[in-house]
């Protein structure tokens, strides 16, 4: 099958979402709830970032699981539309831990990364367009920086390569939660060792060439509480809007 598909099929590409996190800042709102599964108007967030996923051609999605991974098993398991894989991680291990951890799953030479906790709605299938064209071993979607304190430092050169990927200190772009990366980057991760991409993994690797695209769309980030409530308001807004946009047609 995978030798029959083009390059640019993006039905041929797995995409990894990572879902592991406690998501300690919102245990008071969400009590069992993984953090991706926070209810938005009757719906789990999570539903919106993998029907963003399939609406650009994926199906193939592997989920990297952790604390209370059986909420998202049991919600996209049955769903017919996507090839989905659970990889669950009973401790801990970091989003490159959880990339190593779900490694002998992946099919695909190029691999699309989102975050399960944030949304970034850019057209995803011309994201791996470009990684590819570009010939890059890892690819990092980022926004430019605003007042946020934890959405990690990014400086670039000229040709948009990462010249600094800081999670604690400011840069002029932040990382927007979305990655493409290659067999080779991924087989660099460690075995069995908690691993972060944005704290160690990127860090490490910046002489191999790793490569930004910019992107104007904005990230909707669901870590707080006042994020959460802040997109909920924001989709109530964007759904009324679209409501009145039809009427007036």
């Amino acid at each position: 099958m995978e030798e029959e598909c083009s390059l640019m099929n993006t039905a041929c590409s797995d995409v990894v979402i990572l879902c592991g996190g406690s998501g300690t800042r919102l245990k008071t709102v969400l009590r069992d709830r993984p953090k991706p599964m926070a209810p938005i108007h009757g719906r789990p967030f999570l539903d919106l970032v993998v029907n963003h996923v399939i609406s650009h051609g994926f199906r193939r999605i592997i989920f990297c699981t952790g604390y209370r991974g059986e909420w998202i098993a049991q919600h996209f398991s049955p769903r017919i539309d996507i090839d989905a894989i659970m990889s669950h991680e009973e401790i801990p291990i970091g989003t490159a831990g959880a990339l190593r951890a779900c490694r002998h799953a992946l099919r695909s030479s190029t691999v699309l990364v989102l975050n399960g906790d944030s949304l970034c709605a850019i057209d995803l299938a011309a994201f791996i367009t470009e990684h590819r064209r570009r010939n890059a071993s890892a690819t990092v979607a980022v926004v430019p920086a605003d007042d946020r304190s934890d959405g990690g430092g990014i400086t670039l050169d000229s040709q948009h390569r990462i010249t600094s990927f800081d999670e604690k200190t400011r840069g002029m772009y932040l990382n927007a939660g979305i990655y493409a990366l290659e067999s080779m980057f991924l087989d660099q991760i460690p075995e069995r060792t908690p691993c972060s991409l944005e704290h160690d993994m990127f860090p490490a690797l910046l002489g191999q060439g790793i490569h930004a695209i910019i992107t104007q769309t904005p990230v909707h980030d669901i870590g707080t509480p006042a994020r959460l409530d802040a997109f909920r308001t924001w989709m109530t807004t964007s759904v009324e809007k679209h409501i009145e946009k039809g009427a007036a047609c």
